[in-house]
Parts: C-alpha cells; sequence; structure tokens
C-alpha cells in the first residue's frame, strides 16, 4: 500500500508538472492542453472474486487521484472459483463485480469460451462493458455481440482499443474445441495491419492481448503504432514495465493478485510519454464495504463446504493432485490407466484437512467428461509422446503405471519406459485407458475404437472417489519422469 501511494506521489507530480487546471471542456476546447490519463488492467482473473473488495477499495483510492480513471481487462476472467463457474448464469458473480467496480472494456480470453458462445453472449449482454476480439469472425447466424475495437473518450481525448485472443492448435484459442463450433480465428499478426488506421483516429492507440509476454513483445517490434500493449494469457508478472521499440508493455500475472496502472501523460495536445508500475491488489490492506457485502452473499452457498475425505497430508505439488485426480479417474471409469493433461489442474497445493467439493472445483474447474479408449501399448506409448508435446513438453499426470519419456537435446520426446501397476506391459497387448474429452479433442494419437465417453465429469469421478475414502495422502507421489 505504502507503494501505490508512492508512485501515487510521483504521478501527482507529473500531473501537476505538465496538466492545467483547467475543466475537460477547457482542455479539449483546443489541442494546446495537458493531461493525464490513467489506465487499470488486470488479465487473467480467473474467477478471483474474493480479492475484488480490496480491488474495489485500490481503485476508490486511484479515482481520487484520477476521476476519469479507465479499468479494463485483458480477458480469462473465469475458470477457477466454483462460486463463480458453477453459478446458475455461469460467471455472473465475476461481471457483477466487474459491473460494480466500474470495468470499461474486456478482451476476450480463451478461457472466457468455456462454456460455449450462449455462455459467452449471456456474460456479454449482461455486461456493462464492451467485449473485444478483432480475430475472430462470426458466423451471421449466431448471435455474439464481440467487437474489434473500442474508441472511447476521456477528458477530450480519443483512444483506440484493440483486443485480440492468442490462437493455439487448429486454429482456435487454447480451451475446449466444442465451444468453438462455427467460429473461426486468425492470428492476431495477419489481422493487426487491417486496423492501423486507428492510429490516425485517435489520441492514444492500445492494444489489449490476451497473446501471451512473448508474442507481445513481438508485436510491439512489428507494430510500433500502438503506445501501449496491456496484455494477458501467459500469466507474467512484469514487475517493472517498460518501453519496447517504443511501445509500454505490460502485463499483471494472474488471479488480480497484482494490477497494472499506466498513465498517458498528454503535452500540449499530443502524447509526451506513457509511463506504467505494477501495483499490489492482494497486500492492499483495505477493503470496499460495498463490495465485502456482495462477496460474502456469493460465498454464503454451502453446497460447495461438504467434506468429501480428509487430507492427512498437504498437497505440495500440481503432481501430486493429478495423482489423486487420475487414480480417481481410472477407479471410477475402470480403466487401466488414465491420464490428466497439466493445464486441467489449477492449483498448485491444498493444505491438509477436509477436501470439499470446492476445493475439486477450485483443482479442475473444466467439466470435461471422461472418455475411454481400447489401444495397443504401441498407440499408448505415441499417445504419451503426443501429449507430452501438447504440454509444452512436460508429462501427463498418470495413474496405474509410472513412466519415463526420454527425449533428445532439444526436449523432444523420442520414446517412452512404461511400468505397469500390475506388473507386465506388452506393445502389443490392448488396454482401457481414460482421459478428459479436451485431451481427447486436442491430442493426436491412433487407437481401436472412437473412444466411449462415460458421461461423467472428471469433477464428478473424483468426487465420487474421494468419498470412499477416509482419508488420502500423496506427500511425495510422483509417477511420469522426464
Amino acid at each position: 500500500m505504502k507503494r501505490l501511494f508512492l508512485f501515487l506521489g510521483t504521478a501527482l507530480l507529473v500531473a501537476w508538472g505538465l496538466c492545467s487546471c483547467g475543466n475537460v471542456e477547457e482542455r479539449s476546447s483546443g489541442n494546446d492542453q495537458n493531461a493525464v490519463i490513467a489506465v487499470v488492467t488486470v488479465n487473467d482473473m480467473h474467477s478471483a472474486i474474493d480479492l475484488m473488495p480490496q480491488f474495489s477499495a485500490m481503485l476508490d483510492s486511484l479515482r481520487g487521484v484520477y476521476p476519469d480513471l479507465l479499468v479494463f481487462s485483458a480477458g480469462d476472467n473465469r475458470t477457477g472459483n466454483p462460486i463463480n463457474d458453477q453459478y446458475d448464469p455461469v460467471n455472473h458473480p465475476m461481471i457483477a463485480f466487474m459491473n460494480k467496480l466500474g470495468f470499461n472494456l474486456n478482451t476476450v480470453g480463451n478461457h472466457d469460451w468455456d462454456g460455449g458462445v450462449e455462455a459467452l453472449q449471456k456474460n456479454i449482454e449482461e455486461a456493462n462493458f464492451p467485449f473485444l476480439c478483432a480475430n475472430v469472425t462470426v458466423p451471421e447466424h449466431v448471435k455474439l455481440d464481440v467487437k474489434p475495437y473500442e474508441i472511447i473518450e476521456n477528458q477530450g481525448y480519443k483512444i483506440a482499443v484493440l483486443g485480440v485472443v492468442e490462437i493455439g492448435a487448429k486454429n482456435i484459442p487454447s480451451a475446449h474445441p466444442v465451444y468453438f463450433e462455427g467460429m473461426s480465428f486468425q492470428k492476431a499478426k495477419d489481422v493487426l495491419p487491417k486496423y492501423r488506421f486507428l492510429r490516425d483516429e485517435a489520441d492514444i492507440y492500445i492494444l489489449l492481448s490476451h497473446l501471451g509476454y512473448e508474442e507481445d513483445l513481438e508485436v510491439a517490434e512489428r507494430f510500433s503504432e500502438f503506445n501501449a500493449i496491456m496484455g494477458g494469457h501467459s500469466h507474467t508478472l512484469v514487475q517493472s514495465p517498460s518501453k519496447h521499440n517504443g511501445v509500454m508493455v505490460t502485463q499483471a500475472g494472474s488471479n488480480l493478485k497484482n494490477a497494472s496502472l499506466t498513465l498517458f501523460v498528454i503535452r500540449k495536445g499530443k502524447l509526451a510519454d506513457v509511463v506504467s508500475k505494477t501495483l499490489d491488489v492482494q497486500g492492499f490492506k483495505k477493503k470496499n464495504a460495498e463490495v465485502q457485502a456482495m462477496l460474502d452473499e456469493f460465498n454464503n452457498d454451502q453446497r460447495f463446504s461438504v467434506a468429501l475425505t480428509t487430507a492427512t497430508t498437504n498437497f505440495d505439488s500440481k503432481e501430486e493432485l493429478g495423482c489423486m485426480f487420475t487414480d480417481a479417474i481410472r477407479t471410477v471409469s475402470g480403466a487401466d490407466f488414465a491420464f490428466q493433461n497439466t493445464g486441467g489442474i489449477r492449483r498448485d497445493h491444498l493444505k491438509k484437512g477436509p477436501i470439499t467439493i470446492k476445493d475439486v472445483y477450485s483443482i479442475d474447474p473444466f467439466n470435461n467428461d471422461v472418455v475411454v479408449f481400447k489401444m495397443t501399448g504401441e498407440q499408448l506409448e505415441q499417445f504419451i509422446m503426443e501429449s507430452y508435446k501438447k504440454n509444452g513438453r512436460y508429462p501427463s499426470y498418470v495413474s496405474g503405471m509410472t513412466y519415463f519419456v526420454k527425449t533428445d537435446a532439444e526436449g523432444y520426446p523420442q520414446s517412452v519406459e512404461i511400468k505397469s501397476d500390475k506388473g507386465r506391459y506388452s506393445k502389443t497387448a490392448t488396454y482401457m485407458v481414460a482421459m478428459n474429452s479436451y485431451m481427447a479433442s486436442t491430442v493426436r494419437f491412433k487407437s481401436l475404437d472412437d473412444g466411449v465417453s462415460r458421461y461423467m465429469t472428471t469433477e464428478e469421478m473424483t468426487m465420487n472417489y474421494l468419498k470412499t475414502k477416509k482419508s488420502v495422502s500423496y506427500n511425495g507421489t510422483r509417477r511420469a519422469f522426464h
């Protein structure tokens, strides 16, 4: 909190030194006035509603200095907290908080599509702010009110904001393919040239990006017309935002623990400088009372506090949690082996004590069905190597075996050594292999059949499994190596 006020003090000196004391009309009546336009950006909040009271209080403080403060989100507002993600309608709490806090714009992140087009459209209709995505094409028969850009006016100056989302495998964002039926996407680099005209139509040009920090840096090198790129997707905490090729590039980590404050300093009617600072939301001591009351009401949902079993030791890694989930999937589905992609486990720790329904949905929030495939041992090894590549060269979590992925000097898989828990394994034998529907849709592999859905989600299987256990402990458990 002290660091926030130190920065605000410095920013005030900048503002007092550069800005006139006239009102908005006086500043905008000619093109020779000064102003400081302030923008707060967050990204990848992932349903972190528990920090909304602090974030609201921080915005209250900032608006005391910058009454015309703008608030943007760079995407992935949902998927992470069952209080939000299992709400009916889904994501309503998050949109309600964003409306209450006065968000002005939002770029559609890859996980904002979780739940499909209809769920996203309901969010858009409920929101008091536009949703941006310039690199999606929506069929005429589909109702999805996303816009490529928005031009907003602040203190008499025009700000053009363009939104883009990352494109992964199969030319869609990194979420379940079923959510994008009928949609088509283009790479951001192929779309951005079409919007260069915005540079001439506004005083400030911003890219509100859900591409990831490394790609944002590449965009800054190629498209210097942007004054700032406010990013998300990679969960990168840029502690000291700086300019790259003259473009300010920011990103504020994830889960609302931090935010970015960017100041656009205008002198004599033209943009003179851009400065930015990362702010600590989680450490902010004050809370907005009205927002806290909203949070208490949403959190008063007893469904999620039900204890399923007890953890006798801490879970200290994603792998330990992944082993528990895959044990549940294998046991309930009746498969020989079960796999979970690394991105399907969203927490990296869980304290010993009761494991609740809320914990299960927080660890795996995606509601993916379980599908069981019949594979030969050789096909299984190929699946493991393909999922290794899909995970960014990291092994998937597994139950029913331990395995070791041999890689080349660049980290690409070459072969797999498997040791079955049952002691016998053969390349020519046939096995039943369970996985979530996301893996089934995105990992390239061959099997002896088309797969059979168990019509249960990974969360449902895990809850059913844990109910049968008096206690669990996975301390130090590891089954996949490379």
